[in-house]
C-alpha cells in the first residue's frame, strides 16, 4: 500500500482481517465509482494524509504476494463503503458433538451432533447446517431424528443477495418419515463482520411431508429466515439466534416455527462451549404427535 507519508508499506496478507472498497485518493471530490482506483499523485496534502488511514478493498489480482497493485495503492478519500465480496476463497465452520454411554441400573446411550459450514468465493456463498440426535434406553430407541439445511447465495455489490435453499428433516417418533422444504429467497445483510452479524431472508417455498402412518401432505406458502450473532463483553461471549418460519398460503392451516437461541463462549484453541434452547412448533403434525417440542442443550464444539 502506497502512502503519502511513508512511501510503500508491505503488509503480510495473513495479518489482514478484512478489506473494504473506497474511493481512490485521486477521486477526491469526484463522483466516480467507489471502486475506481487510480494511482496516487506525487506529493501529499493534509487531506490525502488523512484519507490513507482507511484501507480500500482490492479486486482479485494475479500479482505476486506482497507486490503492490494499482487498486492496493489507492487509499479511501471518504469513509470506506461496506462490500460483501470475498477475495479468493474462504471456508469456515463449526462442529458440536456429545456422546453419553451409561451402564448399570439404566443402559442408556445418547448421540448428539450438529455442524455448520460456509464456503465463500467472490460473490458466491454456500451454507450447510445439520443436526443428528439418536438415543436409546435399555436397548429401546427413544430418539431418532436428523435435519439438514443447504443454501446457495449470490450476493450483489450491496447488502442484497439472492438465494436458493432446501431442507430435509426426519423424526421417527413424530411419525415424520421425511419433510422436504425449499425454494428461492431474497435476503438482506443488515450487518456482517466478525463482531456482529444480522441477516433476514424471505421467499416462496414448497413443503412436502411424508409420514409413516399419517396421510402425506403438500403445501405452498412463504418462508422467513433470521440469523443473528454478536461478540460482547470484550469478545468473550457470543449470543446468537437463528429462526425459521413457514406459513401455507393455499388455504391450509399449516404453520412451522423453529428457533435456536443460545450463548456461545469462545475457549482456547478454537474450542467453544455453549448453552442453547431449541423451540419447534408444527400446527398440523401427525395425529399422535405434539405440536410443540423444546430442548435445552449444553454443547462443546470446535470452530475454524
Amino acid at each position: 500500500m502506497q502512502t503519502a507519508y511513508a512511501g510503500i508499506i508491505a503488509i503480510d496478507r495473513g495479518q489482514v482481517r478484512s478489506l473494504r472498497r473506497g474511493a481512490a485518493v485521486g477521486d477526491l471530490g469526484s463522483t466516480a465509482r467507489p471502486d475506481a482506483a487510480s494511482p496516487p499523485a506525487a506529493g501529499g496534502s493534509d487531506a490525502r494524509a488523512q484519507a490513507v488511514t482507511t484501507v480500500c478493498k482490492t479486486e482479485p489480482t494475479t500479482s505476486p504476494a506482497g507486490a503492490p497493485t494499482s487498486s492496493q495503492t489507492a487509499a479511501a478519500a471518504e469513509p470506506a463503503s461496506w462490500s460483501p465480496f470475498t477475495p479468493g476463497s474462504e471456508l469456515g465452520g463449526r462442529v458440536n458433538f456429545a456422546l453419553s454411554h451409561e451402564r448399570g441400573n439404566t443402559d442408556k446411550d445418547e448421540i448428539d451432533f450438529d455442524y455448520q459450514l460456509e464456503y465463500r468465493r467472490g460473490w458466491h456463498r454456500f451454507r450447510g447446517l445439520g443436526a443428528l440426535e439418536y438415543d436409546t434406553d435399555n436397548s429401546e430407541k427413544t430418539t431418532d431424528k436428523w435435519a439438514t439445511f443447504n443454501q446457495y447465495s449470490r450476493v450483489f455489490p450491496s447488502r442484497w443477495y439472492g438465494a436458493a435453499w432446501f431442507t430435509l428433516e426426519h423424526e421417527r417418533f413424530a411419525d415424520l418419515r421425511l419433510r422436504t422444504l425449499g425454494g428461492p429467497a431474497v435476503g438482506y445483510l443488515l450487518a456482517e463482520s466478525e463482531a456482529f452479524n444480522l441477516a433476514v431472508e424471505v421467499g416462496p417455498a414448497v413443503l412436502q411431508e411424508d409420514f409413516y402412518g399419517h396421510p402425506d401432505q403438500n403445501f405452498t406458502g412463504a418462508a422467513l429466515f433470521l440469523r443473528y450473532d454478536q461478540l460482547v463483553w470484550q469478545d468473550r461471549l457470543q449470543p446468537y439466534h437463528r429462526q425459521f418460519g413457514y406459513a401455507a398460503l393455499d388455504g391450509d392451516d399449516k404453520y412451522l416455527w423453529q428457533s435456536w437461541t443460545g450463548l456461545r463462549v469462545p475457549l482456547a484453541g478454537g474450542f467453544t462451549g455453549a448453552v442453547e434452547f431449541e423451540y419447534d412448533y408444527d400446527s398440523d403434525p401427525a395425529l399422535a404427535a405434539e405440536t410443540t417440542d423444546t430442548t435445552l442443550r449444553l454443547k462443546l464444539g470446535y470452530e475454524w
